[in-house]
């Protein structure tokens, strides 16, 4: 059998609503790959998908003359059937000059030509908050009791194999915030200071926090409608009437139709009402001619 990404782009119906597609990211002067990030087209269809929902109950007693809020974290499965995007990884000398906002809207290019491989609600699970050592405050105040393991242990389990063990293994009862400890509460909602630029370029797609985190580490949770997406907002589909120098046009990201050669590329391209021109070394990465149509966005 293909792995799953493979067989995700060759149409493979046997993974049918369970794709899988990661994303390489090539450097054409080098031909060496310098970059990775996915999307999972549908969470917790084959493993159930958890999340902790952040509420508030108001509880209070006349006679006592007593109210007061109580934050409540509810272990949910709310985003069953979402698409997801992550995975955004670039070496170390790749960090620079946009490539990693290039990257991470690779992804709502794909979502733009292919949208009916994908939910109407996308998510993105941001990396919460760890000290100087890789531990969680939150983890180990909260899920460690439960799950008698290292936080990273518990982590590559749920990234590997799925979490029906969260389903075995964690209470199934409300969570009152002020009974943990002040360094786990502190750090609900948060990012990891190394995932704050990530969490801002989703935001600038349009992507919000809306109350979810994660069962180990209480990072947030960011959704968007898919239709709404910058990216996927902004970009058009167009034929291409002309392969031929493009002169000195601002940069755009330029992708083919075909989800077997699925191909993106930052290039100098001119646009009309419902025409594209493209040079002869676009063509060739996006594997494309005349007649064919790429769906284009401003970088």
């Amino acid at each position: 059998a293909l792995p799953i990404s493979e067989a995700s782009f060759s149409g493979d119906k046997a993974w049918a609503g369970h794709e899988a597609f990661l994303f390489v990211l090539e450097d054409t002067e080098t031909k060496k790959p310098v970059g990775t990030t996915g999307i999972v087209a549908h969470v917790g269809l084959r493993n159930p998908f958890y999340s902790y929902k952040l509420s508030t109950i108001v509880q209070a007693s006349k006679d006592l003359g007593v109210y007061s809020n109580q934050r409540v974290l509810h272990m949910v499965n709310d985003y069953t059937g979402a698409s997801e995007i992550g995975s955004l990884f670039l070496t170390r000398d790749y960090r620079r000059d946009g490539i990693g906002r290039f990257l991470s809207r690779a992804r709502y290019l794909m979502i733009a030509e292919f949208p009916e491989y994908f939910s109407d609600i996308v998510i993105s699970e941001i990396r919460g908050v760890q000290d100087a050592g890789g531990e969680s405050p939150f983890y180990k105040n909260l899920a460690q009791h439960f799950f008698q393991m290292p936080f990273a242990r518990a982590d590559f389990i749920n990234a590997t194999q799925g979490g029906q063990f969260i389903s075995d293994l964690m209470p199934k009862y409300p969570i009152y915030v002020n009974l943990l400890d002040a360094r786990a509460q502190a750090v609900i909602g948060e990012p990891y200071a190394q995932s704050v630029p990530a969490k801002q370029m989703l935001e600038a797609e349009g992507f919000s926090y809306q109350g979810y985190v994660d069962i180990f580490d209480a990072g947030p949770t960011l959704q968007a409608d898919r239709a709404t997406i910058r990216t996927v907002r902004k970009s058009k589909k167009l034929p291409i009437t002309a392969i031929q120098p493009t002169g000195n046009k601002p940069n755009s990201m330029v992708a083919n139709s075909s989800l077997a050669h699925f191909r993106i590329t930052l290039a100098a391209v001119e646009t009309g009402v419902n025409s594209v021109v493209i040079d002869a070394e676009t063509a060739a990465q996006l594997r494309v001619k005349i007649g064919d149509s790429v769906r284009v966005v401003e970088f």
